[in-house]
């Protein structure tokens, strides 16, 4: 299901700075074989940004640590409870926020911009990974649903001169 911006901005596919930005939403199974598939989607989209492939990435790999979170921790690895994927973007921003069907955590008190002991290690580093790779995380209840969204602005707009101070 898409839904889009009546006007979109020619040449880019997504609306300009301030307007309402495009929105899309896909479900898929509570399984591994399909964390390529929001991946994809970022690619896809991102390619007509204003994103460096490095952020892409970045943005990539912090959607696949919240999806993997997502179906196994939220979800169970039960293929027929879904994950919820929304993806909002515009020029000036790219927002993903993933659902699951669990109770969550307590997040309010967690500082996970702090570096895990054990940065190598194959678990317990993916929310610090979100922290670092993109420019706000967040987390809600919805529904019965826990979400986390994730936010990449281009450095490209991070960086440029704010109109009103020069």
């Amino acid at each position: 299901r898409v839904r889009s911006h009546p006007e979109l901005r020619d040449g880019l596919g997504c609306p300009p700075s301030g307007e309402r930005p495009v929105r899309i939403e896909i479900s898929i199974p509570s399984s591994h074989m399909f964390l390529g598939v929001p991946d994809a989607v970022i690619q896809e989209i991102g390619s007509e940004l204003p994103f460096s492939q490095s952020e892409l990435d970045e943005l990539s790999t912090s959607v696949i640590e919240a999806c993997t979170n997502a179906i196994e921790h939220g979800n169970g690895l039960q293929e027929d409870v879904l994950a919820l994927i929304e993806f909002e973007f515009s020029v000036d921003r790219f927002e993903i926020t993933i659902w699951d069907h669990g109770p969550g955590f307590e997040y309010t008190a967690k500082d996970f911009s702090k570096m895990p002991p054990d940065l190598m290690r194959e678990r317990g580093r993916g929310l610090y990974m979100m922290s670092a790779f993109c420019d706000d995380i967040s987390f809600a209840r919805r529904d019965g649903l826990f979400g986390v969204k994730l936010t990449k602005i281009p450095r490209e707009a991070a960086e440029a001169p704010d109109s009103a101070t020069g």
